[in-house]
C-alpha cells in the first residue's frame, strides 16, 4: 500500500514523477480516486464529468473481483 500512498498523490503531487511512468500512476485506484474527489469538492465538477476515474475504479473493482472469485474457493 505504501507505494500506492506515494506514487497516487495523496502526500505530494504525482505530476511530478518522471513522464515515462505518467500512465502507470494514472491507472492506480488511488489516484483516480484522489483526483475525482479533488475535482468535484475543489472544482465543483459534476460526477458525471468523472467518468474517466470512475471507469478506471470500476475496471479496479470488477477486477478484483474476478480475480477473487477465481483463486478463492470454497472447500
Amino acid at each position: 500500500m505504501m507505494p500506492m500512498w506515494i506514487f497516487s498523490g495523496v502526500f505530494f503531487s504525482y505530476e511530478r514523477f518522471p513522464q515515462i511512468i505518467q500512465p502507470l500512476i494514472k491507472a492506480l485506484p488511488l489516484t483516480a480516486l484522489n483526483d475525482a474527489l479533488r475535482a468535484i469538492i475543489l472544482q465543483g465538477a459534476s460526477l458525471s464529468s468523472q467518468w474517466t476515474q470512475l471507469a478506471v475504479l470500476a475496471v479496479w473493482g470488477v477486477g478484483s473481483f474476478l480475480i477473487a472469485l477465481k483463486w478463492f474457493r470454497w472447500s
